[in-house]
């Protein structure tokens, strides 16, 4: 069996695990990949909080400590390989952590980008260009506009000659 898929295993069986309340307080998981060592990573924020972009769980380092985020809590070791044990009372600098830097959280949706190139201006009394690549219709292509009848006032909303509404 793969060292990969084995992790995972190992993974996906701590968190079946964690979901008992016995189990909650401590967990044996190593959250990272076997023959993987972590890049730490100082956060421009606090140079003293480090996170691993290389590794896939939510691993965090603060003064001689590990870190991680796991299933909406967290969990504190003096080593990287564990036991895990829950942190009742989430610490300060914990905090300081910017969402970006987890990889299990979803992520706020962010606008969608702008498109490349110099921005669109309007003329007064002309219409607008159509998008790139999108053909404008021809007299022959566009739809006939509705005849319009003595009974069918103008798109306007009162009839010509009518007096307009106070």
């Amino acid at each position: 069996m793969p060292r990969l898929t084995r992790f995972l295993l190992l993974l996906a069986l701590g968190a079946a695990l964690s979901g008992s309340p016995a189990l909650a307080q401590k967990i044996n998981i190593i959250p990272v990949p076997p023959h993987v060592k972590p890049q730490w990573t100082p956060l421009p924020n606090d140079p003293r909080i480090f996170y691993a972009p290389n590794v896939p769980t939510d691993l965090f380092r603060y003064r001689g400590n590990y870190y991680l985020f796991w299933e909406g809590n967290l969990f504190k070791s003096p080593k990287i390989k564990g036991p895990y044990r829950l942190v009742k009372e989430v610490p300060p600098f914990f905090y300081k952590i910017d969402q970006s830097y987890f990889k299990t959280v979803k992520q706020e949706a962010a606008p969608a980008p702008a498109a490349p190139g110099p921005p669109a201006t309007a003329v007064p009394g002309q219409p607008e260009a159509p998008p790139e690549g999108v053909t404008p219709p021809t007299p022959e292509t566009a739809p006939a506009a509705p005849e319009q009848t003595p009974e069918t006032p103008p798109a306007g909303g009162a009839a010509p000659g009518a007096p307009a509404p106070e």
